[in-house]
């Protein structure tokens, strides 16, 4: 996204509301193409890893993930706290080349997809991801009630949720990783929807300045790979 250029006197002006329409489009369609490029980073670092044996046997062992995988979990989970505070005050260059540092660490994070799932459930989670978060976001977008309280609240049970993972890491609970999933899905359409009305509104306010486009489109992407997943989870089938 360019910063604000005043245009010329002699130019043609268009009315208010017409520049603020051609704007939030302009502003929306940087939003989804910065959130495109970090779900084509994640999954390029994916098909890297899962088409390397070395890198495979670097992360996975014998009985599980190795130390080295763990590792690599945390990098995500940290800058996931981090990045969307640290964005706004960031030079764009150094905004985006954390972003897509994010989206490779996600990759290495979630390598193991092609070699636990068929490429049928992979693309079958892909579709309904796709699907979900499109109606989702078009409601965000368009509704007129105000989604800040619903927002607030979700974002509440998915932090509950990234916790219950954590621990679920070492208990290792079928039940409980199921009962994980279908909260996260449903927070996930949720936050969604209010993302996007959060995004018009704070275009309106702020015009798009600064990197509100790359934080923007960090939100949406988190949202999409969480809701991905999860349906993996619920409904992939297993290459064994």
């Amino acid at each position: 996204m360019q910063g604000y250029h005043q245009q010329p006197q002699f130019a043609q002006r268009t009315s208010p509301r017409g520049d603020l329409h051609e704007g939030l489009q302009r502003f929306m369609t940087g939003v989804y193409g910065w959130m495109a490029a970090g779900l084509a980073v994640t999954a390029a670092m994916v098909m890297l890893i899962a088409t390397n044996i070395s890198a495979i046997r670097l992360l996975y062992g014998p009985t599980g993930p190795t130390g080295l995988y763990y590792v690599a979990l945390a990098v995500p989970l940290i800058m996931a706290f981090v990045l969307p505070a640290k964005i706004p005050s960031m030079s764009r260059g150094m905004a985006v080349a954390l972003f897509m540092l994010y989206a490779a660490a996600i990759g290495v994070m979630i390598s193991y997809v092609p070699l636990v799932y068929t490429g049928a459930s992979i693309l079958g989670a892909l579709g309904g991801t796709v699907g979900i978060f499109a109606g989702m976001a078009a409601l965000g977008f368009v509704t007129k009630r105000d989604l800040s309280g619903m927002g607030q609240f979700f974002a509440m049970v998915l932090m509950g949720a990234v916790i219950a993972s954590l621990i679920n890491l070492f208990l290792h609970s079928s039940g409980l990783s199921y009962a994980i999933s279908i909260v996260v899905v449903v927070v996930s359409a949720g936050l969604t929807a209010y993302y996007n009305q959060m995004l018009r509104q704070v275009y309106k306010m702020h015009g798009g300045a600064g990197n509100l486009a790359i934080n923007g489109a960090l939100a949406l992407y988190v949202n999409f790979i969480n809701m991905f997943l999860s349906l993996l989870r619920l409904f992939g089938s297993s290459r064994d």
